[in-house]
């Protein structure tokens, strides 16, 4: 009796698993066209927040941000990012686009990044689809 009450309870949090998994948004890699139309507007997006970095200028980093980046990344924040970044990964050099993903509302640009001290940085921006699509999410990941 004890062994069968143990199935049912890991069935159950199986199925609970699952219900969870299967109401999270789901990513979708874009076509060409649609990635496209995104890099239209989110690579100079892209170029203004790195540049505002590479300054140490918290107004063009943060220029295109949404109220909750704009929350999350203070101009103290900020200063601490930049000198943990720059510590890390050192100075940006270059990006390139490696895909394009929508999740819910919201689109996510990935990078395969090159720092001066580490040229195999994935860098994630992700941004509102709706207009004026604002940068959403900032991600360095090693």
């Amino acid at each position: 009796m004890k062994h069968t009450h143990k199935i049912h309870l890991l069935l159950l949090v199986g199925l609970i698993f699952s219900l969870l998994a299967a109401c999270a948004p789901q990513e979708t890699v874009l076509s060409e066209d649609e990635a496209d139309a995104v890099l239209a507007f989110s690579e100079e997006k892209t170029d203004n927040l790195l540049a505002g970095m590479r300054a140490g200028d918290y107004a063009a980093f943060s220029w295109d941000f949404d109220q909750q980046m704009l929350d999350a990344i203070t101009e103290t924040q900020f200063e601490t990012l930049k000198k943990e970044r720059d510590a890390k990964l050192g100075a940006y050099v270059s990006r390139q686009v490696n895909r394009v993903v929508q999740t819910g509302d919201f689109y996510a640009v990935f990078y395969d990044a090159e720092f001066e001290k580490d040229d195999a940085v994935t860098m994630r921006v992700v941004f509102r689809i709706a207009e004026p699509n604002e940068v959403s999410g900032l991600w360095f990941d090693k």
